[in-house]
């Protein structure tokens, strides 16, 4: 088999997923970063304008949202995780835009390319839905995919290019604070410890090194603690490191390191597959 003809193989492999989060430039990046994914392209998708221009599109009269296309490997990554990174971008509850950015060119939705598209997004946003983490119902749209353009070359991987003017955007208009404060409890590091356990005083010495706030429990004095290493555990003693659901025993270094890099990446969109 030829080269090209491989490259065509692969090529029909790969499927499609869009996504309209409010400004392309924070969805571009971090649906680009996912493991499995092609490419991620900015653009503009719904409306019923050919070929829009960006200032048609920010008029509001085009129809279109500002929108990610993304090509991935679902031998790679599945289409649950991309929702699941999408949801973790964006005010689901906004009906009026995203953040600082109001007008209908600027609502969430998701384009879905086929019925299993359609069957695990409606799954997905009803599960968010029913979580209870908002006040308010989940307004993103749940639409059949009919057109994508690209956005001019200036708008693609803008936060690549413009590194400070993406983050000062992203910072400003709100949209990274909400992310921080609405996921980041993941990264909660509790220490359940006892007064006399050298290993204690290692780890808060390696948290502290790594600028890692954490809270400490002695369970000598909090029965309530100890109770609660033994029904989620089955085991009593010290040190037990919670970090977000679930419990490292002892100082296992890697283990520990593993857990808050992947809390850190859930909380940009990114996920790992597996264990190193």
């Amino acid at each position: 088999m030829t080269e090209e003809a491989e490259t065509d193989m692969e090529e029909k492999h790969m499927k499609k997923a869009t996504f309209a989060g409010g400004c392309f430039w924070c969805m571009q990046l971090p649906l680009g970063e996912v493991e499995g994914v092609r490419s991620a392209v900015a653009g503009y998708a719904g409306g019923t304008t050919k070929n829009p221009t960006y200032e048609q599109v920010s008029s509001g009269r085009t129809g279109h949202l500002e929108a990610v296309q993304v090509t991935y490997d679902p031998e790679t990554v599945s289409y649950e995780t991309l929702l699941d990174v999408f949801w973790r971008q964006i005010d689901p509850t906004d009906d009026a835009g995203q953040f600082a950015d109001i007008g209908s060119q600027y609502r969430t939705a998701v384009f879905f390319h086929d019925d299993e598209q359609e069957r695990m997004a409606e799954a997905s946003k009803k599960a968010l839905d029913d979580s209870g983490k908002f006040a308010k119902p989940v307004a993103t749209l749940i639409l059949p995919y009919t057109t994508f353009y690209p956005a001019e070359e200036y708008h693609q991987n803008y936060a690549t290019k413009k590194p400070r003017e993406y983050g000062r955007y992203k910072k400003y208009s709100g949209r990274e604070a909400f992310i921080r404060k609405t996921w980041q409890a993941k990264e909660t590091v509790i220490l359940y410890s006892t007064p006399r356990c050298h290993t204690c005083r290692e780890i808060k010495e390696y948290l502290r090194e790594k600028n890692i706030a954490f809270e400490e429990i002695d369970i000598s004095a909090d029965e309530g603690a100890r109770d609660l290493l033994v029904e989620k555990t089955g085991y009593i003693g010290s040190p037990v490191i919670r970090i977000g659901d679930e419990f490292v025993f002892g100082f296992d270094r890697e283990k520990m390191e593993w857990l808050l890099q992947k809390g850190r990446q859930q909380d940009h969109g990114i996920f790992l597959t597996k264990h190193p």
